[in-house]
């Protein structure tokens, strides 16, 4: 009896983890695909029960994206700027000059690079002094996903 509860949890656990990465591609939270490699889920066999949750070693920013956060402090530059890069927004201008997602001290850039590297570090701040003055609105995937899989059981 418990060995057909225990798979019947597995795959609950499975379907959780499917659904969520299912909303998280759908709602478009994708920048480097962190976030959907972040959901974990963990069966309890002695206690019956599952754990969900995003593995913050991966996400460390899930929770702000699962539960939103309040405006009043700013959130660090670095991570915004990370994702400016990866997603390009200032290279539309230019197009010849290639820039690391990741930079680092050690780090040789051109004059051009570096002003490109100034620019997008200019972006981060206001996009962080906005995020400061104005509360991010929760987008709880893993709640979702949960209620979905269990209708799914039902």
């Amino acid at each position: 009896m418990q060995n057909t509860i225990i798979k019947t949890l597995n795959k609950l656990a499975n379907s959780i983890e499917k659904n969520a990465v299912k909303i998280i591609d759908d709602d478009k939270i994708v920048a480097w695909g962190k976030l959907r490699r972040s959901i974990k889920t963990k069966v309890d066999a002695q206690n019956l029960t599952i754990d969900v949750f995003a593995d913050q070693s991966i996400a460390p920013y899930a929770q702000y994206v699962h539960e939103g956060r309040k405006a009043g402090r700013m959130p660090p530059v670095g991570p915004i700027e990370e994702w400016a890069r990866k997603k390009q927004l200032l290279s539309q201008n230019n197009q010849s000059l290639k820039l690391p997602v990741r930079l680092n001290t050690k780090t040789k850039l051109s004059d051009k690079q570096q002003k490109l590297a100034d620019q997008y570090h200019s972006l981060a701040c206001a996009i962080a002094i906005k995020m400061k003055k104005k509360e991010i609105k929760p987008k709880r995937f893993l709640i979702e996903a949960i209620v979905k899989s269990l209708q799914e059981f039902i």
